[in-house]
């Protein structure tokens, strides 16, 4: 019995990869129902040897023949969906995509969950918005670049099914694993009795599929780029760091674009201003302003400040070096602004 509910997961898991699509004519389900199921009404009660009168009736009705007939009349439910793609999996991939949906099935019984991680927060806040997911951030020591957040949810106890928000916790997991290293803490209520869950990459080495990185504006991917060409190998102990570095700021959430870390524990915050809006670039300000970081630096493109307006409010904003670019950023005048502000996290 064991085995038997092992291989039905490891089946679901192998359909999840695969792509299905509807036969051709799906769409006609329901009109070949109605004109099959009024032939078959009108020959009621059935007689012997009538079975396939009513399907050439509404063949006749819908200009088809009886075999299209047939073959339409169900063509929309899932099980008649055609297989369109398979994946090829390796034991030790399909294993551990297993398990992944089963240590995601643990937390559907999960009241507090407990994320440690370093980078790769955006996708997992993210997640957290969409799941509407309270949560706490804090990062895990001074000289660390981990971070802890700590999701929980409103009136859990009060739920009358749980579960439906435990799912919301099992959504995350996936996102969070994208990550360099990270771990789940979970406490989980199953059958009333209270349990400890805990999973990090070391038990569970699924590394999701991933492409170039997906930057969210040209001047990110120049600095990005930049970075890598001309401070070369050496780095002068100075290594980029894309949107690891949440910041808690009240009910809401600043992640900045990069952070610049050397290895003897200094780090500075890189925030790019390109394209904005007079009402984006006052919502942006407002936030770096609420953050107070003393390690930060705003590179900013030129073309905004129409009028002074840009440097007028950032004066207003923040005492932050601000580096300004004409076409793209430049990464000697960033570093430059870096190592007069970067500063050990708690110094």
């Amino acid at each position: 019995m064991r085995d038997a509910a092992r291989l039905a997961g490891i089946a679901r898991t192998v359909l999840d990869f695969c792509s299905f699509e509807p036969a051709t004519g799906a769409d006609r389900a329901p009109a070949v129902r109605e004109a099959l199921f009024t032939a078959r009404g009108a020959l009621w009660p059935p007689a012997r040897g009538d079975r396939l009168v009513p399907y050439e009736t509404a063949a006749l009705m819908l200009h088809t023949t009886r075999a299209e007939v047939e073959r339409l009349l169900y063509a929309d439910s899932p099980g008649e969906r055609l297989l369109v793609r398979a994946p090829r999996l390796t034991g030790k991939v399909l294993l551990d995509r297993y398990n992944l949906a089963l240590a995601r099935g643990v937390l559907l019984d999960a009241t507090t969950v407990t994320l440690t991680a370093r980078g790769g927060w955006r996708d997992v806040f993210r997640a957290i918005k969409l799941a509407r997911l309270m949560y706490t951030i804090e990062r895990s020591g001074q000289r660390s670049a981990k971070y802890r957040i700590v999701i929980t949810g409103p009136a859990h106890g009060h739920l009358a099914r749980p579960q439906r928000y435990g799912a919301r916790f099992a959504r995350v997991l996936p996102l969070l694993m994208r990550s360099k290293s990270w771990r789940v803490d979970a406490d989980v209520l199953r059958n009333g009795v209270p349990h400890t869950f805990t999973l990090d990459a070391a038990s569970l080495p699924v590394s999701p599929r991933r492409g170039r990185p997906s930057y969210d504006s040209r001047f990110e991917s120049a600095l990005a780029t930049e970075f890598a060409a001309k401070i070369g190998a050496d780095r002068n102990g100075w290594s980029l760091h894309r949107e690891d570095t949440p910041v808690a700021i009240g009910d809401t959430l600043f992640i900045p674009d990069f952070t610049a870390r050397h290895r003897d524990g200094r780090e500075a915050i890189i925030e790019i201003l390109g394209f904005w809006t007079a009402e984006y670039l006052e919502l942006k300000l407002e936030k770096i302003r609420r953050a107070a970081l003393d390690n930060l630096v705003l590179v900013v493109y030129r073309s905004l400040d129409a009028g002074g307006a840009a440097s007028t409010a950032i004066e207003v904003a923040t005492d932050a070096p601000v580096v300004w670019f004409e076409k793209k950023p430049r990464i000697g005048p960033v570093m430059a602004a870096v190592e007069k502000v970067a500063r050990r996290p708690g110094s």
